[in-house]
């Protein structure tokens, strides 16, 4: 008896359900068609058709009540339909204390045969009826939304993806958010386009909605990883993607077995900042009577904003072993706004305050720090301040053992004698001060001439004739090859191919024969107190020459590549390569050769191209892809069109030549100019002294 009665109640409960499908698609059907209508006039919106929707429901449901049936309902109906049941179901219904003998056994055979009885289905004729309507009315829709996505034109379809080539069939909008970081100060952007520049560690956001339900929507970057989208809503036609840019590359949009052209996704990295030192030089020296206080100049730049910079000086003292060294940092006294990106700093290197003393140095650079957190510095500057006493002092004079050569010690006397004659200037004649003075410039002369000589310097007397008359000497030298290259070929005494020292030497030397020369000038016109720090400027070179008593690493500025912590100590050797023999048959082929030859195999002009050929363009196409990844905004276009003259080239199908110059304009950058090798001389090997040696015959 209450088997029954559970029977019961669940075909109430299965009539009650289906009631109400019933009036669900009918109320689906209808607003699709009002919708459908309203559009016509311009009032096609989502949510006209939401309220449509739930007004037709309630309206259905009102109307027909089938839904709100009830057990004694069931009870009647199945009495009706079912003969079986001998009208007898309302008994099931009834508590069974209230029940005689008679009917609580009948009661129990009509539950028996309820649960053996075909029982009947009154509302499936209406459930067909409602559910082919809704079908139809969902296919008339379709292809309404069809009709008019092609009679309105690719017109609307092009304005909401400017600036993109191909869009994927069934695709209606695309909406690209970008969120830059908070330390970039950028606001943030929406576009259409789905080419993408976006600064690195950026927020992109992908909004896009379908025509029809999809069943699947991904983006597929560098040809490799797919991610999905996100669907939003139940009806499958919006889809959302959140993603970081880290690093550039391309990717194509998926929807279903769809898929769509390359779009290139181009990451900004945050570049450090940027410094130029503007003023002092890289190497300064401080010669007597020069100030002491430098002006630093600096220009500090970054791509975001600057946050902070300084400069940081090294005081090095002593020599030999006992040099010391004190560290300051100085601050440029000024503050740093958010967001701007560039900045003229000045600050005074006053040398006394920093603790400076003659024969000391001052090794300093600039630290600058970005909105980011980036550090950069820049190149190590020095700046030297000579000991003058050091200089003038008696050292291998006074020793038995002469450790300096007498080279040394000449510029010295010089400078001795020029203060001495500017002592003596009131207490003698003037012509007696000048003669003295040329005398010093005559000294001054001989003592560079003869370090000129460490240069490879010629002597002043002499010439050309001279030596065409040491050539021709006897009527027998006459056609003396020999002779005449001796005479005329320099050989280890030229200035530039001397290699008595290094080159770092060797501009040293020069500098020292500027200076001697500038104070051979002011000797010779009688002006020796000008000629005075130029003097003292040969002797602190040629003491520098002599010797370098501080070694001070700083000075270099090397930057350490930092050690990955991930990798140390793993004991993987999965990277660790089996060595190579370096034989000719071993070697592969680099990729600079397999671009030349994919260059040669697209100079055909987009022909059929057999099986070797494609080879060498698919090998030619991952060489693109990775430069794609790394470089899209440069070489994304040459990559796609190598993938559409290999899609032409399987299928057997004439390339286009607009695709093949595409790709060769991409592989041309790739592919680095040919070096000029040895070739044969086609002159006589003594071409040019012949015509020097013409040339200086036929002077006047």
């Amino acid at each position: 008896m209450f088997e029954g009665k559970d029977i019961l109640l669940s075909v109430q409960r299965r009539w009650s359900v289906q009631g109400l499908i019933f009036c669900g698609l009918l109320a689906i059907a209808v607003s699709l068609l009002l919708t459908m209508a309203l559009h016509r006039w311009g009032y096609g919106s989502l949510w006209y058709g939401i309220a449509l929707f739930a007004v037709i429901c309630c309206v259905a449901l009102f109307v027909f009540p089938s839904w709100r049936v009830t057990v004694a309902d069931a009870a009647r109906i199945l009495d009706k339909y079912v003969p079986e049941l001998e009208e007898s179901c309302g008994l099931l219904l009834k508590p069974v204390e209230e029940l005689g003998p008679l009917e609580k056994l009948q009661a129990v055979r009509v539950g028996k045969r309820l649960g053996q009885a075909r029982l009947p289905h009154p509302l499936r004729k209406r459930l067909i009826i409602a559910l082919c309507l809704a079908v139809a009315v969902v296919f008339v829709r379709a292809a309404f939304l069809y009709d008019r996505t092609v009679v309105e034109g690719e017109g609307k379809r092009d304005l909401s993806f400017a600036g993109v080539k191909s869009v994927v069939a069934g695709i209606r909008e695309v909406d690209v958010r970008v969120t830059p970081p908070a330390y970039t100060g950028r606001p943030v952007r929406t576009q259409k386009d789905l080419n993408l520049q976006v600064e690195e560690g950026a927020l992109v956001n992908w909004e896009i909605q379908t025509n029809v339900r999809a069943g699947l929507v991904a983006i597929i970057f560098n040809d490799s990883s797919q991610v999905k989208l996100k669907a939003v809503g139940r009806d499958g036609m919006m889809w959302k993607l959140s993603r970081v840019g880290s690093e550039s590359g391309f990717y194509q949009l998926k929807v279903d077995q769809t898929l769509s052209e390359l779009y290139k996704l181009e990451v900004i990295k945050d570049e450090a900042p940027r410094i130029s030192i503007r003023t002092p030089k890289a190497y300064t020296t401080v010669d007597i009577g020069e100030s002491r206080k430098l002006s630093l100049i600096v220009k500090v730049q970054d791509d975001y904003g600057v946050s902070d910079a300084t400069v940081v000086a090294t005081v090095a003292t002593g020599s030999g072993e006992a040099v010391k060294f004190k560290e300051q940092v100085l601050s440029f006294g000024r503050a740093f706004t958010t967001g701007q990106t560039s900045y003229d700093l000045r600050q005074t290197l006053d040398l006394d305050a920093l603790g400076l003393h003659p024969g000391d140095e001052l090794y300093y650079y600039c630290r600058a720090r970005d909105n980011h957190g980036q550090e950069s510095r820049s190149d190590m500057y020095i700046i030297s301040l000579p000991d003058t006493a050091k200089l003038m002092s008696l050292e291998g004079l006074t020793t038995g053992f002469d450790v300096k050569p007498e080279l040394f010690r000449s510029q010295r006397q010089i400078i001795i004698e020029t203060e001495q004659l500017l002592r003596e200037k009131d207490t003698i004649s003037a012509q007696t001060f000048n003669n003295k003075s040329n005398d010093l410039g005559i000294d001054q002369k001989l003592l560079r001439l003869r370090y000129g000589k460490f240069l490879g310097e010629e002597a002043e007397e002499g010439g050309m004739d001279e030596s065409f008359s040491s050539a021709g000497a006897g009527p027998g030298d006459f056609g003396n090859a020999a002779k005449v290259r001796d005479a005329f070929t320099d050989k280890h005494d030229n200035a530039e191919d001397a290699t008595f020292f290094e080159p770092a030497i060797k501009q040293q030397l020069k500098a020292t024969l500027t200076e001697m020369w500038n104070a051979e000038l002011r000797l010779r016109t009688f002006k020796p107190r000008e000629a005075l720090p130029y003097e003292y400027k040969a002797l602190r070179l040629l003491k520098d020459l002599q010797q370098k008593s501080r070694a001070y690493v700083a000075k270099t500025g090397v930057h350490v590549t930092p050690l990955d912590p991930n990798k140390r100590l793993t004991g993987k050797l999965d990277e660790i390569l089996a060595p190579r023999s370096g034989g000719v048959y071993d070697k592969e082929i680099s990729d600079e050769d397999k671009l030349r030859m994919a260059l040669s195999v697209l100079d055909q002009g987009g022909g059929a191209f057999n099986k070797a050929e494609l080879g060498v363009l698919h090998a030619v196409s991952g060489v693109l892809g990775k430069q794609a990844m790394a470089h899209p905004g440069e070489y994304l276009a040459g990559f796609q069109a190598m993938k559409r003259v290999l899609g032409t080239g399987e299928r057997r199908v004439k390339a286009q030549l607009t695709d093949c110059r595409l790709a060769q304009q991409a592989m041309r950058k790739l592919v680095s100019e040919p070096t000029a090798n040895p070739s044969l001389q086609r002159g006589a090997p003594d071409a040019g002294l012949s015509q020097l040696y013409f040339n200086n015959v036929n002077k006047p």
